[in-house]
C-alpha cells in the first residue's frame, strides 16, 4: 500500500436511510451455525452501571433476537468500585451473554480490545452499556455493513438524518474537535466518538495491533489506523433520538487534546499506521 497523511478518503456517505426500511439481518450460514460460531458479536463497555446494566443487556438481547441471526454479547465491566459487575452477572442468564471484569480502570479502549479478544463473530459491534444510542442502530449498521460493501459502519451524531439534541456549547465543542482531527491528522470522519461502531472481524485484528491509547482518544486512533490503512468506512446516521447529556470535564479535555497529539505524532512523525500497511 501506498502511503499518504491524508487519511479520509475512504468515507462512504450513506444516505436516505429510514427505520422502516431497515430488513432484518440474514441468518448465518450453516458452517458457522456447526462450528458454533456466531455472526455478531457486540462488545458492550460498562463502567458504574450498576442501575442500569440488567436493562441495557436485556434490550440489546431484544433487538438481536429480532434479528434472527447467531449473535453473543461480550460485556466488560471496566473496573467498576461498585456492584455493576455482580448485576451482570445476574442479569446474563442467557448463554449467548458472557461477562468479564477488569481487575482495576483501564480505559474504555482497553475494555472494548479486551472484549473484542473475548469474542468470535465474523462481525464485531462496538455499543456503549449506557444505552446513550437506541440498541436499534444496531441493526443498521450490520446492515450497512454487509450490504454496502464497506469494512466499517459508524454512527454519526451530525448525519443529516440524525436525531440527536445537544446544547450549544456541546455541538461547539464536537465541531471544534473535529476540525483539530482534520487538521493534525486529515481525518474526515465527522464523528469519531459516538459509541456504537461495527467492523468485520479481520479488518479489526489488523487495526488493532497497531494502537497504542487505551483512553481519551481510542476512537480517533482507531479511525486514523482504518482510514490510514485504505480500510472503507461508512457513516450512518441515528435513527433514534440521541439526547447528549454527559458534560466534559476541563481536566478531560486537556488530556483528549493530549492523546491527540501523541496520535498526530504516531501517525505523521512516526507513520506508525501505514509503515507496514497491507498490500
Amino acid at each position: 500500500m501506498e502511503s499518504s497523511d491524508e487519511v479520509g478518503n475512504n468515507v462512504v456517505p450513506v444516505e436516505d436511510v429510514h427505520s422502516n426500511s431497515l430488513h432484518h439481518t440474514q441468518p448465518a450460514e450453516n458452517t458457522a451455525e456447526k462450528q458454533n460460531k456466531p455472526l455478531i458479536s457486540v462488545v458492550m463497555p460498562i463502567y458504574r452501571l450498576s442501575k442500569l446494566i440488567t436493562h441495557s443487556i436485556r434490550a440489546v438481547e431484544k433487538v438481536l433476537d429480532a434479528n434472527g441471526c447467531s449473535y453473543e454479547i461480550v460485556v466488560v465491566d471496566d473496573g467498576s468500585p461498585d456492584d455493576t459487575y455482580s448485576q451482570a452477572l445476574t442479569a446474563s442468564r442467557n448463554p449467548t451473554v458472557r461477562v468479564f471484569r477488569l481487575p482495576r480502570n483501564m480505559g474504555k479502549g482497553f475494555a472494548l480490545l479486551y472484549g473484542f479478544r473475548k469474542s468470535r463473530g465474523d462481525i464485531v459491534v462496538f455499543f456503549d452499556g449506557d444505552l446513550d444510542i437506541d440498541p436499534r442502530q444496531i441493526h443498521l449498521l450490520v446492515n450497512t455493513l454487509r450490504s454496502n460493501g464497506v469494512d466499517i459502519a459508524i454512527t454519526s451524531k451530525w448525519h443529516p438524518q440524525s436525531r440527536t439534541i445537544a446544547t450549544p456549547l456541546r455541538k461547539f465543542l464536537s465541531r471544534a474537535f473535529y476540525a483539530l482531527t482534520r487538521l493534525f491528522l486529515g481525518l474526515r470522519v465527522s464523528d469519531t466518538q459516538t459509541g456504537a461502531k461495527a467492523f468485520r472481524r479481520d479488518v479489526l485484528e489488523d487495526i488493532a495491533r497497531h494502537l497504542t491509547v487505551k483512553r481519551y482518544a481510542f476512537d480517533v486512533e482507531l479511525l486514523t489506523a482504518a482510514t490510514a490503512r485504505r480500510y472503507r468506512i461508512a457513516e450512518v446516521p441515528a435513527l433514534w433520538r440521541i439526547k447528549l447529556t454527559s458534560r466534559f470535564k476541563t481536566r478531560e479535555i486537556i488530556k483528549m487534546l493530549i492523546d491527540l497529539m501523541a496520535v498526530t505524532y504516531r501517525h505523521r512523525v512516526k507513520r506508525q499506521y501505514i509503515n507496514s500497511a497491507r498490500r
